[in-house]
C-alpha cells in the first residue's frame, strides 16, 4: 500500500511534506464550470473538480479544454487523461505572483517540497523526486501579464487565451502562468497547468488552476490520484502562505 501511495504521489508531483499545518477545507464540485463563490473561498475553502477519462472522451466532453493542450497530450497512445480544476484564495498580494518570484529557484524548491529542484535555464527546472522509485522530469513555465509576456509560441498563447475564456473572472488576472511538464522518466507522458492570479483584496489573491495530465494506463489508480490531488491542493496553499 505504501509503495502504491508513493508511486501515485510521484506521478502528480505531490509535495511529500510532513508537519505542514493544514487548515484549508477542500470541497468537491460536481461540474467543471462550477460557480466561483468568493465568500466561501475567503473562509479558507478550496473548491475543486477532478475526473479521469480517455483522450477521446475528453475531447467530446470538454472541447473547451482542447486549446490548453499545448503538448498534444490527447494524441498519446495508452494513456488516460486526468482533468483537474481548483479555486482557492491565498493570503498573499497579487504582486507576489510575478514572474521573477515564481521562477526563483528557492521559491520553487519550497513549493515542490521534498522534490529536488535544479535550474536548467530561465523558467526551466529539472525535477528529481527522491527515493527508491526515483522519478525525473522537466518543468518550464511561461507568463502573461500587463507588464511582461514570455509566451514562446502560438500553442502556449492559445492556451492562455483559452484560460481567459473558461472563467470570465480570469480576464481580470494580473498574471497568468502556464507550465509544461515533460520528459518524465516513467508513469506519465506529460502535463500542462494554467493558473490565473486575480486580486481580491490588498493581501488576498484568487487562484484558478486547470491541469491536464496524460498518465500511462499501467500507472493509473483513480482513487489514489484523487486523494493525492486533494492533498497537494492543501499543501501548496500552506506552502505559498508560509514562504518567507
Amino acid at each position: 500500500m505504501l509503495q502504491s501511495f508513493f508511486k501515485i504521489a510521484l506521478v502528480l508531483g505531490i509535495n511529500l511534506i510532513i508537519s505542514i499545518p493544514i487548515y484549508a477545507k477542500t470541497v468537491e464540485q460536481k461540474e467543471l464550470n462550477f460557480p466561483i463563490k468568493t465568500e466561501d473561498l475567503m473562509k479558507d475553502e478550496i473548491h475543486y473538480y477532478f475526473t479521469v477519462l480517455s483522450p477521446r472522451k475528453l475531447v467530446l466532453a470538454y472541447p473547451e479544454l482542447f486549446d490548453l493542450d499545448s503538448l498534444s497530450l490527447i494524441q498519446e497512445s495508452n494513456v488516460m487523461m486526468v482533468v483537474n480544476k481548483s479555486v482557492s484564495v491565498v493570503n498573499r498580494p497579487v504582486g507576489f505572483f510575478e514572474e521573477k518570484q515564481m521562477n526563483d529557484e528557492t521559491f520553487v524548491s519550497h513549493i515542490m517540497g521534498e522534490q529536488k529542484v535544479k535550474s536548467a535555464g530561465p523558467g526551466i527546472f529539472s525535477i528529481t523526486v527522491p527515493g527508491e522509485d526515483q522519478l525525473k522530469y522537466r518543468m518550464q513555465s511561461f507568463f502573461d501579464s500587463d507588464d511582461l509576456s514570455t509566451l514562446p509560441n502560438s500553442k502556449v498563447t492559445m492556451a492562455v487565451s483559452a484560460a481567459k475564456k473558461l472563467d470570465v473572472i480570469a480576464q481580470g488576472a494580473s498574471t497568468i502562468m502556464f507550465t509544461e511538464k515533460t520528459q518524465f522518466s516513467k508513469y506519465a507522458e506529460g502535463a500542462v497547468t494554467v493558473s490565473s492570479y486575480i486580486p481580491l483584496k490588498e493581501n488576498k489573491t484568487l487562484i484558478i488552476s486547470y491541469q491536464l495530465w496524460a498518465i500511462k494506463k499501467a500507472s493509473l489508480d483513480k482513487k489514489e490520484l484523487k486523494l493525492n490531488f486533494v492533498g497537494e491542493l492543501e499543501a501548496v496553499k500552506s506552502l505559498i502562505e508560509s514562504y518567507k
